[in-house]
């Protein structure tokens, strides 16, 4: 059949519809688009799939096309040139209409190969926990490759577990112990913590370990929440162990008000105007004190006074460094912030703003790919109470947000 465009438009009809495109593309060639798919009820011969496909012209277009050569034109008069005007009115509309179609059938095949894809990566799961696993990770936006790689070693640690264990001397018995084994959920959890753990460490503390007084810097893009999480930080160490504040950002008054509004007889505040003498006021304070150090946010444009911070920073030695991001950032712009603040040599993230953020999934995916740790996780602006220790729970909560989600929606419905 063909529509009044001249598109050659036709069914198929199988029990998939990775399989009903197949038989389409055989048919009509690799330029087939995808236009419709409808589920067929079981009419007692199990139920199916219509896919609707087309190809534009009357050609089979299954058939290799012959290159027909350009014809070489004349060179037009300059005289005779006129601009083509451009389209307007309802040809621009229909115009706009067409290309929307196409995207949107551009992304449902992609997203139908995309499905394809991953059911046959989960159908050949030998431990079928961790195709969910992987699925879930996915959903919870963790860099594709990085959840393959996740669920594949998890697999492996859990097959090879699984083969040295057994429940009596037959090797029936041991049969029996690898198929109880590998659908109980906590043994899943125990093996998805500690592969996730691996990727992104948990190390909630301040200071560098061994070094003579603890020493800590938040730094980040303006508006992360460095300030907010500093005074939390404070008030909760101020409770084993005087603390001094120390603010570098002189930009904002703001800042400076608040770390220095905490000021009690257990917290110290200080403002340094000159970052020259930052090593030498550190060095004095660390010897009785826990020294929290807030720092300004820099834009590209302020790479020359951040490069001068940083060098301030190495001279003071041993400074804990904590990267500043909100949850919600998106991967590209928490990529981007990561590679800007390279230069203060952070160890380890402070994520704030969880509260607002549907996923963790991105955070994770970023620290391991940069090889950060996991700190302090903020959920809140209260002080000092929305701040707590980054746990396993934080990573572990990935792979059961798709759960969640589902039965939110199951309950709604």
């Amino acid at each position: 059949m063909k529509d009044a465009n001249g598109m050659k438009i036709k069914s198929y009809f199988a029990k998939t519809v990775d399989e009903a495109i197949s038989k389409a593309r055989v048919e009509l060639g690799s330029e087939a688009l995808l236009l419709n798919t409808r589920k067929i009820a079981d009419n007692g011969m199990g139920a199916g799939y219509e896919v609707v496909m087309g190809v534009a012209g009357s050609a089979p277009a299954s058939k290799a096309a012959v290159p027909v050569p350009t014809p070489k034109l004349a060179p037009a008069p300059l005289a005779s040139t006129a601009p083509i005007p451009p389209i307007q009115g309802a040809a621009q509309n229909e115009v706009a209409n067409d290309m929307a179609k196409l995207r949107a059938q551009m992304d449902e095949l992609q997203s139908l190969l995309v499905g394809s894809a991953k059911n046959a990566w989960a159908a050949q799961r030998s431990v079928p926990e961790t195709a969910e696993v992987y699925a879930n990770l996915i959903a919870a936006e963790v860099d594709p490759f990085l959840c393959k790689d996740i669920a594949d070693r998890l697999e492996a640690a859990m097959a090879t577990d699984a083969f040295f264990l057994f429940a009596g001397p037959e090797p029936e018995g041991m049969q029996n112990r690898w198929k109880s084994l590998k659908s109980d959920p906590a043994r899943v959890e125990e093996f998805l913590r500690a592969e996730l753990e691996s990727r992104v460490a948990l190390r909630p503390r301040l200071g560098v370990p061994g070094a003579k007084g603890a020493v800590a810097a938040m730094v980040g893009p303006a508006g992360s929440g460095k300030t907010t999480s500093l005074a939390k930080l404070a008030i909760a160490a101020s409770a084993q162990r005087a603390v001094r504040l120390i603010s570098l950002d002189r930009s904002h008054n703001g800042a400076q008000h608040l770390l220095g509004s905490l000021a009690t007889s257990a917290i110290t505040f200080s403002s340094v105007d000159s970052i020259e003498s930052l090593p030498k006021l550190v060095a004095k304070a660390r010897k009785n004190e826990c020294v929290l150090i807030d720092t300004p946010g820099y834009s590209r444009l302020q790479q020359p006074a951040a490069e001068k911070l940083a060098a301030a920073l190495a001279a003071c030695g041993d400074v804990d460094v904590h990267l500043v991001a909100s949850a919600y950032m998106k991967a590209r712009d928490l990529r981007n912030s990561i590679e800007r603040y390279r230069l203060f040599q952070p160890s380890k993230l402070l994520v704030t703003k969880v509260d607002e953020a549907e996923t963790f999934g991105t955070v994770f995916s970023e620290a391991a790919l940069a090889g950060l740790a996991l700190s302090f996780v903020a959920n809140g602006t209260r002080i000092p109470d929305d701040i707590r220790a980054a746990t396993g729970e934080d990573l572990l909560a990935m792979a059961r947000e798709r759960q969640r989600s589902r039965a939110a929606s199951n309950k709604a419905a």
